[in-house]
């Protein structure tokens, strides 16, 4: 990973990182194997948030034999399965954090590697049922077998909701969306979650954020009921009136407010950060520093300029309009994964084009972390950040600001806890879906970015409640 550095800040680890430390500490214990001895998976935390890292240890085995241990993870709609086999020692027993598999769905060392490293099995469905499916748990099933026929088994469960957070659907004065609330009447600092050039709302992240202490609005754009169908001419004013009620709202009382987005909300959450006063902290994953064009279809009757974003009535200018240097976009085949990182790359050589383009990050009244991937294939959003911390820099702003970008790395960076094989995407937006995109990056190197780049973000959001005290 290379970190542009904060200015002056520093930071103390949230507790969810707890789990990594009880790795480090895990041992044996007193179950050796022995002719009486039956054999165990030990999990230190049998019900944990998916941000957790868990020590998984096997006990009760024959000494210096190969054990398979298979993962089975089970969602309101998919599973997905992993293997790995791992040696055991002398005393028949197997630390999964600390030792590298002989074999299996991943190498290396890695406590999580059953977790991410998991492929969908054929034939599941990708789509997640409607309603309150986040709040549900999801079971991990594991069994360990060794060639002479020893056997274990364990499920335990991995929570996205923790105690007490709630949901609740937000339709109410033109907004769209999903707010999470963490246990308790307040105040809560607040975070709105953006999602990406997929429209709709991912409401995964703001469920973990609550369970985290942040109340957070999952905030839909388009690509939803009651919303445009694409990302076309959209209104900040629509985002206006989002603070505008957040702020109204009995659980903030004039507390802290950040925004979070990714990918083409990446873009939208330092667009917002740069417009309006009220946020007090960005967060923008795998983003960019200028504006793109827009995407899928307008709405039926608007013969307006195609541009992603409105404001006060006007278009706001986008990198590929009016573009010097723009290759041609690559062509679309059934079935093969496309790469627009190149011809996006191409697009950044118009200097006037990106300086059109460039969003005025330093107006922003607060901190600024941004996130990228080093081999993002979707669009290189590391060169696009970097575009926002140069414009930062220049303008010596005044807050802290920092850019984690991560090599190896690709568009899907994470919050931590789920599979991470999945290397493309297709996005489910009218004019649009005949686009198989290619993400880029490792399931390793993803995996272990979203670690990382989770941590900071909490590390982030704590420093800036306690900067505006």
């Amino acid at each position: 990973m290379i970190d542009a550095g904060w200015k002056g800040v520093r930071f103390s680890r949230r507790s969810f990182a707890a789990g990594t430390a009880a790795l480090a500490a895990a041992t044996c214990g007193p179950l050796v194997h022995s002719a009486l001895a039956s054999p165990v998976i030990v999990i230190d935390q049998p019900v944990a948030l998916i941000d957790a890292a868990v020590a998984i240890e096997l006990r009760g085995f024959a000494p210096r034999q190969p054990v398979t241990i298979m993962a089975l993870q089970t969602f309101p709609s998919t599973r997905w399965r992993a293997t790995a086999t791992f040696m055991s020692d002398d005393e028949g027993c197997v630390y999964v954090a600390r030792q590298a598999p002989v074999s299996g769905t991943y190498d290396g060392v890695s406590a999580m590697g059953l977790i991410w490293s998991a492929e969908r099995l054929p034939g599941e469905v990708s789509t997640p049922p409607a309603g309150d499916f986040i709040m549900q748990p999801w079971f991990v099933q594991l069994e360990a077998t060794s060639p002479d026929g020893t056997r274990a088994e364990f499920t335990f469960e991995r929570r996205v909701a923790g105690p007490g957070v709630t949901r609740h659907p937000v339709r109410t004065e033109g907004i769209v969306g999903t707010l999470f609330l963490p246990p308790g009447d307040g105040p809560h600092p607040a975070v709105i979650v953006l999602n990406g050039g997929g429209g709709g709302i991912d409401e995964h992240r703001g469920a973990i954020l609550a369970s985290h202490g942040y109340a957070a609005l999952n905030l839909g754009y388009f690509a939803m009921e009651g919303l445009p169908r694409g990302l076309v001419n959209i209104p900040l004013e629509y985002f206006e009136n989002a603070i505008r009620w957040i702020r109204a709202q009995p659980w903030l009382r004039n507390h802290f407010l950040a925004v979070w987005g990714e990918s083409r909300g990446g873009e939208l959450a330092l667009l917002l950060g740069a417009t309006f006063t009220e946020i007090n902290a960005v967060v923008a994953w795998v983003t960019s520093g200028v504006t793109f064009w827009a995407l899928g279809l307008a709405e039926p009757g608007d013969t307006r300029p195609r541009a992603a974003w409105t404001f006060r009535g006007k278009p706001l200018p986008y990198l590929q309009e009016n573009n010097a240097s723009m290759e041609p976009s690559p062509a679309v085949e059934p079935g093969r994964p496309v790469a627009f990182a190149p011809v996006y790359l191409s697009h950044l050589r118009d200097t006037r084009a990106v300086e059109r383009a460039t969003i005025a990050v330093e107006k922003t009244r607060g901190p600024i972390l941004l996130v990228s991937g080093a081999d993002d294939q979707m669009w290189p959003s590391s060169a696009l950040a970097d575009i926002a911390m140069r414009r930062l820099e220049t303008h010596h702003h005044p807050y802290p600001f920092r850019h984690l970008k991560y090599e190896g790395a690709g568009h899907l960076i994470l919050v931590p806890g789920g599979p991470r094989t999945t290397r493309t995407l297709r996005l489910q937006v009218e004019g649009m879906a005949d686009r198989l995109l290619s993400m880029g990056g490792t399931p390793k190197a993803d995996a272990e970015a979203g670690v990382d780049a989770w941590r900071s973000l909490l590390e982030f959001l704590e420093a800036g409640i306690k900067g505006r005290r």
